[in-house]
């Protein structure tokens, strides 16, 4: 007897339904729908506005084998930017994967900081464990004039932070230092940019919300000892053979962290502590004496 198999075509609308309820099983359920019509939308290679246009518009064999890979891999945590391949960050695109940390929206705040400080100015910058290179580029791009040195102790990082240097059109005014912290760095200059490691060590036994993609990302890129504070501390103690007179640092932290870290740094000079968008305590700024 011969038996016809009737195959049954998915829509995007039924695929991206489909998809949102099992991420909502997964790692990260409360950005299940976002997630699913990210992941549809780079999988077919179209805008996701597309996608609520055209709801009816039938996902190929191929497509389809595409989007559950990428689906399967999230629902298990692994970050969207990592199966993308870029992150957007300070309205520019960067690519990740995971030999760098995924840049992060509150880290906007520091750049927005530095970008005060230099006011157009031609000047020396430095973005201390530079990773994608997100904060030098981004300043780079929107300060013309400046000239910057990322550092990281990471070679791969560094092949990272160049790719995207290049790609943005920096990579002249871009120069990238292996080594750990300041110690690349052998002249003063007028601005430190630093979102190093601050993360406790036992905040990372228990990764939840915003935090799980931290399994997949470098864990010297996050873990900063008992405190938190290890790292910071270290670059704190070069900041008086670096920094200029009259320079600026700008800090990265944990919120709770932010009161420690001016301490440390107002023997330097005049400190303040600027909250980010969700009104956290985000970035310690020093104006060196």
């Amino acid at each position: 007897m011969c038996v016809t198999i009737r195959f049954h075509m998915t829509t995007w609308g039924q695929a991206r339904a489909a998809a949102t309820a099992r991420l909502r099983g997964g790692a990260d359920p409360q950005t299940a729908a976002l997630d699913a019509d990210v992941l549809l939308a780079f999988a077919l290679g179209v805008a996701k506005e597309a996608l609520f246009a055209h709801p009816e518009r039938p996902l190929s064999v191929e497509d389809a084998a595409r989007f559950d890979g990428l689906i399967a891999r999230r629902s298990e945590g692994e970050p969207v930017a990592y199966l993308r391949g870029w992150k957007e960050f300070y309205g520019l695109r960067f690519r990740v994967d995971p030999r760098v940390l995924i840049p992060r929206p509150e880290t906007e705040t520091l750049v927005d900081e530095a970008r005060r400080a230099i006011g157009g100015r031609a000047v020396v910058v430095v973005d201390v464990g530079t990773g994608s290179g997100a904060i030098a580029c981004a300043i780079a791009v929107h300060e013309p004039k400046v000239r910057v040195i990322g550092t990281d102790v990471s070679r791969e990082a560094l092949a990272v932070a160049e790719a995207n240097a290049l790609s943005l059109g920096v990579a002249d005014r871009v120069e990238l230092r292996e080594g750990d912290l300041l110690a690349p760095i052998r002249k003063p200059v007028d601005v430190v940019c630093a979102n190093l490691p601050y993360l406790r060590e036992d905040a990372l036994s228990e990764l939840s919300g915003d935090r799980t993609s931290l399994r997949y990302e470098p864990r010297r890129a996050v873990s900063a000892g008992d405190d938190g504070l290890d790292v910071i501390r270290r670059a704190v103690t070069e900041l008086g053979r670096v920094l200029h007179t009259g320079g600026d640092a700008f800090f990265e932290c944990d919120p709770p962290q932010a009161p420690a870290i001016a301490e440390m740094l107002r023997p330097l000079g005049a400190v303040r502590i600027t909250r980010d968008l969700a009104g956290s305590a985000r970035v310690v700024s020093l104006s060196r004496n």
